[in-house]
């Protein structure tokens, strides 16, 4: 009878257990961080706060400061395990940048004019990071710019000459330090001070010349950037930008900026569909700015094969693109029946996808005009689709147009050809050969006929 006693009591002992362990993670899974604000000086102020996913500035919470300035910020359960920049922004101007990393923080100001000096952050490690490391990198290169005009103030030969080269030397070792302990941390402030580094053009040296920077920040690109603390960093669109400005201004090579993007793509595979998408999103946006719609259509076949993509619709609608030696579709034509490509005298067909009032589009058409007749000595055949949705506006640009096959049928970028061949936007050229196979596709009329001229 007491054993059986003993073990009713061990039974109930290890339900308390269990039901405090229960409790006990039902409470952690219903937490949601905390955020309390003081800044009594703007009590009376409307505010709102705003979490960031790539292009998405979402306001999850909104109020107004009371009395006391005292504001409670609760993160909402549906952005539980955000990891990123948070914004709570005053209406009437100002507002504070943050990081918003699942920890429970205070942010006090008892001034009417807050700075870096009067802001207050307690309990939060990545806040408290995210201000040092600023402040130690801007010491760092205050005294390397500082060395760097000594040095040309003072000419080799002079004793203090070699003082300030050596101290140069010493704040360089110094950097290369501090940038090794940044990206050995694990905390998502390390992450978006190298995201703003690469925004500034640093790197891990601050002496490298402009061409071994670029190529070290691609290389971060490709293979350390955290994609997912970009796409919550308010930088998700600059650095994409900058990546594609940065290959056409500075590497210079299509072929660099081609693997390049296929490394990321690679990652990102790893990552969720959502962040993928925009990647790709981003891409088609600057590479079609950049004219560089080849490396798309290049791209179209391995992303389409990755599975990744939620949609095609937008700018997404590029990688649906023809691939380079399909055969492409024949041209609608407004009265009815079809443009076919074969059987033309043509040796080549240059289809050009243009608009009205378009500045590259008007660029790339009086090229196309002042080209025309060594065009057609050539054997090459010009057709130009208009985007136009204005009869009059279309036929009073067509008119200076020498060439015959010239077609609009006022439905824009929902028409049938644009559809078809997949152009989101103007210009777009296609070169085809006589069998209707598509031999590439630019934006840049000068970069395709030197493409098409190579080819002879």
């Amino acid at each position: 009878m007491e054993m059986t006693k003993g073990v009713f009591l061990r039974k109930r002992i290890n339900m308390r257990i269990f039901l405090l362990l229960a409790f006990l993670s039902a409470a952690s899974i219903m937490h949601s961080q905390q955020i309390e604000l003081h800044f009594p000086e703007f009590s009376g102020s409307a505010w709102d706060f705003i979490l960031l996913r790539g292009l998405v500035k979402d306001t999850v919470l909104s109020g107004t400061i009371p009395d006391e300035g005292r504001v409670n910020l609760e993160i909402p359960q549906n952005y539980r395990g955000y990891a990123g920049m948070g914004r709570w922004m005053l209406r009437g101007g100002g507002g504070l940048d943050m990081v918003i990393n699942g920890e429970d923080f205070q942010v006090e100001c008892l001034s009417d004019m807050p700075n870096d000096e009067n802001i207050i952050y307690t309990g939060s490690e990545e806040n408290r990071f995210l201000r040092q490391n600023y402040r130690e990198q801007a010491i760092l290169q205050t005294k390397y710019e500082a060395m760097q005009l000594a040095l040309q103030a003072y000419s080799p030969d002079d004793p203090l000459f070699q003082v300030f080269e050596e101290e140069m030397g010493q704040i360089e070792g110094q950097y290369a330090g501090f940038y090794a302990e940044l990206k050995e941390s694990p905390l998502y402030a390390a992450r978006f001070r190298e995201i703003v580094n690469f925004t500034r053009g640093l790197g891990s040296e601050l002496t490298a010349d402009e061409y071994t920077r670029a190529v070290a920040s691609d290389q971060f690109l490709r293979h350390q950037l955290s994609w997912p603390a970009l796409y919550t960093s308010n930088h998700w669109s600059g650095v994409c930008f900058s990546w594609v400005q940065m290959h056409e201004r500075v590497i210079q090579s299509d072929t660099a900026l081609l693997n390049s993007a296929r490394d990321i793509l690679s990652r990102l595979e790893d990552e969720s569909a959502e962040l993928y998408t925009a990647f790709c999103e981003q891409v088609a946006r600057y590479f079609l700015q950049f004219g560089k719609d080849n490396l798309l259509v290049e791209l179209g076949p391995e992303v389409r094969e990755s599975g990744m993509l939620l949609r095609y619709d937008g700018l997404l609608a590029q990688f649906h693109g023809l691939p380079v030696g399909d055969k492409v579709p024949g041209l609608v034509l407004p009265e009815g029946g079809k443009l076919s490509w074969e059987g033309s005298p043509a040796q080549t067909h240059i289809l050009v996808f243009f608009e009205s009032g378009c500045g590259h589009c008007e660029t790339t058409l009086t090229q196309l005009k002042a080209n025309y007749e060594t065009l057609t000595k050539a054997g090459i055949n010009v057709v130009t689709v208009s985007a136009d949705e204005d009869r009059e506006i279309y036929e009073e640009n067509a008119a200076s147009f020498p060439w015959r096959e010239k077609y609009c049928d006022e439905q824009g970028f929902g028409g049938a050809n644009f559809r078809n061949f997949g152009v989101m936007g103007t210009p777009t050229i296609f070169a085809i050969d006589s069998d209707g196979t598509l031999l590439r596709r630019s934006a840049q009329l000068p970069e395709l006929l030197s493409w098409l001229d190579g080819r002879q």
